[in-house]
């Protein structure tokens, strides 16, 4: 297939690697001039002829890919690998009235390479199932999962997890401050908590995936997250996360 890709920035360049890697032709537009490799014809302006358009931008600038592709009557189908605002997709397919499809990328900046070759899934958020079967198609060689949603979901996944991952830095990093005060090595307790398997394996798994709406209950969990307050409490460190989660709870009901 021909391919285009708008935005050569990390991603820009993470996907069209990936696409050359599965025997597209590619084809690439920025409105920056950039040295590129061989394998990515640079184009002076949009092709209006190609079957896919990657739009690989800012978030502030893709409305504006958009109103480009229209004017210039670019053919293919119109694919959001930017970081959009749940909804946002949507949004501009009702309002130009076209197909839009988003598909978000999850790359580490310094791996992207590697990261988009070797992507741990691959979600698509379809327009409609024609367009959802032709990226799946395109895909489909790197024999990852390959998750079919709405526009919105897919966009709500990519924020959300790297939200998770935010949390969770913040989550060790007050943990550090208490274990510090306590004099306990952060890195034995870590690994005696493992995160993946607490969270995932042990005591039943799935945890914090089955309580939509409802609080968190139980003897343990509410008594445990008390007593690890008052321990920032008694050793004078200030917890925002862990009070904000007690409070957060108290707000659903049982």
């Amino acid at each position: 297939m021909k391919v285009q890709i708008i935005g050569l920035g990390v991603v820009g360049m993470a996907q069209a690697k990936l696409l050359h890697e599965l025997n597209h032709n590619v084809y690439a537009y920025d409105i920056i001039e950039k040295n590129s490799p061989e394998y990515i014809k640079l184009l002076r302006k949009p092709s209006s002829n190609v079957d896919i358009n990657f739009i690989c931008t800012s978030e502030n600038s893709v409305e504006e890919v958009i109103q480009m592709f229209i004017k210039n009557h670019v053919k293919g189908l119109y694919v959001i690998k930017s970081t959009t605002a749940p909804g946002e997709t949507e949004r501009l397919s009702e309002k130009y009235n076209i197909h839009i499809c988003h598909n978000p990328e999850f790359l580490r900046e310094k791996h992207a390479f590697h990261d988009a070759i070797n992507p741990s899934r691959i979600i698509i958020g379809q327009c409609c199932q024609k367009h959802g079967q032709l990226l799946k198609h395109l895909y489909k060689p790197l024999m990852r999962p390959i998750y079919i949603t709405d526009p919105t979901t897919s966009e709500l996944v990519k924020i959300t997890s790297n939200s998770l991952r935010a949390m969770i830095i913040t989550f060790w990093n007050e943990i550090n401050q208490l274990s510090s005060a306590m004099q306990i090595n952060t890195m034995e307790l870590a690994n005696l908590v493992d995160q993946v398997n607490t969270i995932g394996f042990w005591e039943g798994g799935d945890w914090g995936t089955k309580f939509f709406g409802k609080k968190y209950g139980g003897r343990c969990l509410p008594k445990d997250i008390d007593q690890l307050i008052n321990a920032f409490q008694k050793n004078n460190i200030i917890t925002l996360l862990f009070k904000s989660i007690k409070e957060s709870n108290n707000r659903f009901s049982e």
